[in-house]
């Protein structure tokens, strides 16, 4: 659901924007999430940045309007609710839902959304009135506090088998141009405390989504995103402009979805077949590989190989054999890259199949196991009740099974392709030794440090006023108190640019940096929330200390003050092992005993075309 009450007519100038081709959205929905998608801020602080910030406009509640004129119902666009949630993007602006996958029948679902979209104004009228009696600016925005407090509730009390299929978009797009925006999923902010360890979260779903002129339709499979959702803690969903771009999108849905063949299929004793493990000694090929290294595949073994992969039915391997030797043989054959999670060595093989699945995260009564030994068809029989064991023998019969026939739609390949993505992108975490730095390098975060250019205002005056988990000092400035500093010559002033495969984040930092005798001094430092775990503190330190200081410095002090909500900031610097200074206050590293190297992260210069990799070489 959209949050359509705080719409504001007389901001909408223009209101008669229509499709221009027709669109059949999305059918046959079994079951949905219930999502509230509000109006948001990419550097929300509030309520303080409400009386601070230069970009701040007051809604109906009094929370910021980010988007043009809020969310409007514009009924000329088909989708399964009968109309589109019509937006356009103000600087800053993105939608977010507090998020749970909590799968309701469909019916269910969008009778819950018109019954809160009912009680909307009666609940909105109420926290008016108690603004009005008590001052205190939160009543006003009653509604919106009791419905986030309403999706916590609903993820906490998710205790059902029932999973998403996948996270569905169905979006309009009226330009004539593509518009790129970025899907987040990622653990609450709020779950950050001095004890919590990025490392220990489940990595953040980031992917880029291009919506090209008109009707488009994207699909994000469970597996991309279940770390998140299955992790039993709260997280939110985010759908933001690329960069600090404004853009104009209509949304039909965007909601987790269970597609009503999957429900169907759920609900039988006889589940279909998601998965197929396959032995390879005389199974997968004829022949022992350790006796003889030309062994070639089995008649039927390639045609059901390929029957299976084109209808989004996934493969593994579970083998008493040398890993190195059969995938070697497996790559030789053409057919290594049909499988996931391949599991060669001397284990049970009821072991093995029991990690795919694991790895997989589906249910072992949608398994098969194919070998050609009954010592091994029983064990795993018996030890894994559910798993359909089938001797390569009666191979044959599995074109025309039932449960074998997967589904031959884009839908079903695009899932089955979901899978192999992930599948890559845990090996190629694994080479880093350590799944979030692997996951960071795989990102290609390049970070831009220039110096301050009266361009660049607007973005550091509400960095400064708005900043609070990475607000070092605390401080924060009005407008009036941050343009002294910026026209003082005896500091040097930053400002720092990100981006990643995923887009483009814009302006995310700025730094107020005195170079003192052989003392790197940061007197303010604040970054945005947006690219907070990412290391970019690190990589800013090091640019300095290697391509700004002229000769090495031997510390790095940085004036930081605990507020109670810059505790990110402090986890930060503990980590690079800043120590507290005494008697002056701040942190202060040892450069001679420490390095800040950051050698994933690209640092490069908008005004030099020098860059690299952790080391920068320019002049200034």
């Amino acid at each position: 659901m959209f949050e359509f009450d705080k719409y504001e007519m007389h901001l909408h100038v223009d209101r008669n924007l229509a499709p221009l081709q027709p669109y059949t959205p999305v059918q046959d929905v079994a079951k949905m999430s219930l999502l509230m998608w509000g109006e948001h801020c990419i550097e929300c602080a509030a309520p303080g940045c409400f009386a601070t910030c230069d970009l701040y406009q007051s809604r109906p509640d009094q929370r910021c309007r980010r988007l043009t004129y809020g969310m409007y119902r514009n009924q000329r666009f088909p989708s399964a609710r009968g109309y589109g949630a019509e937006v356009t993007f103000k600087q800053w602006g993105k939608i977010e839902a507090r998020g749970n996958t909590l799968m309701l029948p469909a019916t269910a679902a969008l009778l819950a959304e018109r019954m809160i979209g009912l009680v909307a104004p009666l609940t909105n009228a109420a926290g008016a009135m108690m603004y009005r009696l008590t001052r205190d600016m939160r009543w006003s925005y009653l509604e919106y506090a009791l419905l986030e407090r309403f999706a916590r509730w609903m993820h906490r009390v998710n205790r059902t088998e029932s999973k998403p299929d996948f996270f569905l978009l169905e979006v309009y797009n009226p330009a004539d141009v593509p518009i790129r925006m970025q899907l987040n999923m990622a653990i609450s902010g709020g779950m950050m405390s001095k004890q919590t360890q990025l490392t220990k979260l489940p990595l953040p779903f980031r992917t880029s989504v291009v919506f090209p002129p008109g009707y488009s339709r994207h699909e994000f499979g469970y597996q991309q995103f279940s770390m998140i959702t299955e992790c039993g803690l709260p997280f939110d969903i985010a759908i933001i402009p690329d960069g600090e771009t404004a853009s104009r999108v209509v949304f039909l849905t965007a909601d987790f979805i269970v597609h009503r063949k999957t429900e169907s299929v759920r609900s039988s004793s006889t589940p279909k077949i998601k998965c197929v493990v396959w032995d390879l000694d005389n199974t997968m090929w004829d022949g022992i590989l350790l006796e003889n290294e030309a062994v070639s595949l089995r008649p039927k073994v390639l045609d059901l190989l390929r029957f299976f992969y084109e209808r989004g039915i996934l493969l593994s391997i579970a083998s008493k054999n040398d890993e190195a030797s059969a995938w070697r043989r497996l790559e030789e054959l053409g057919i290594a890259d049909y499988f996931l999670y391949p599991q060669i060595n001397w284990l049970p093989k009821s072991e093995n199949v029991r990690i795919i699945a694991e790895q997989l995260n589906i249910g072992l009564d949608t398994f098969a196991f194919i070998d050609d030994n009954p010592f091994e068809l029983e064990e795993v029989s018996r030890a894994l009740k559910g798993v359909d064991c089938v001797n390569v023998a009666d191979i044959d019969r599995l074109f025309l099974d039932p449960r074998y026939q997967g589904t031959n739609s884009e839908e079903a390949k695009k899932r089955s392709q979901f899978y192999k993505e992930e599948f890559v992108r845990k090996k190629s975490a694994a080479r880093f030794g350590s799944d979030y730095l692997g996951f960071l390098a795989a990102c290609e975060i390049k970070l831009s440090i220039d110096a301050y250019a009266a361009d660049d205002l607007d973005r550091v005056s509400e960095l400064v006023q708005r900043t609070n988990q990475l607000n070092f000092s605390g401080r924060k400035y009005a407008r009036d108190e941050i343009l002294p500093i910026l026209a003082d010559d005896e500091v040097r002033k930053y400002v720092l640019r990100c981006s990643d495969n995923f887009g483009s984040y814009g302006a995310v930092g700025f730094a107020i940096v005195r170079f003192v005798e052989q003392e790197i001094r940061i007197e303010d430092f604040m970054l945005s929330c947006r690219v907070q775990g990412r290391f970019i503190e690190q990589a800013f330190f090091n640019y300095l200390v290697v391509s700004e200081s002229g000769q090495r410095p031997q510390s790095l002090w940085v004036n930081f003050k605990p507020t109670g909500r810059n505790i990110p900031a402090q986890q930060v610097l503990e980590s690079l092992h800043f120590e507290t200074c005494s008697p002056e206050k701040g942190l202060r590293v040892d450069l001679n005993v420490h390095s800040l190297d950051c050698t994933f992260i690209s640092v490069g210069s908008l005004s030099t075309s020098e860059s690299g990799s952790g080391r920068v070489e320019a002049s200034h």
